[in-house]
């Protein structure tokens, strides 16, 4: 992973769990997530994290200048 000026790496939080997403362009990686457990007992967890993921969505609206569900927080700083 080379993160560049217009990649991103955002943690998404709500008040139970939190996520650690990279976002370049309209690549999508879930780096750390302490939600997988419960989205392996609810059978939605295969090889990765599905685009429904309301992690996911908050960091791509974010991304978009779009309001969240959960507070997002930028972790990189461009260069």
């Amino acid at each position: 992973m080379m993160v560049t000026i217009q990649s991103y790496i955002l943690e998404v939080k709500n008040k139970r769990s939190s996520a650690i997403i990279y976002i370049n362009g309209q690549e999508v990686e879930v780096l750390e997530c302490t939600n997988s457990t419960s989205c392996r007992i609810q059978g939605v967890k295969g090889l990765g994290c599905p685009q429904y993921c309301p992690f996911i969505v908050d960091a791509k609206k974010f991304i978009h200048g779009m309001k969240t569900k959960n507070k997002v927080e930028v972790l990189n700083t461009p260069t």
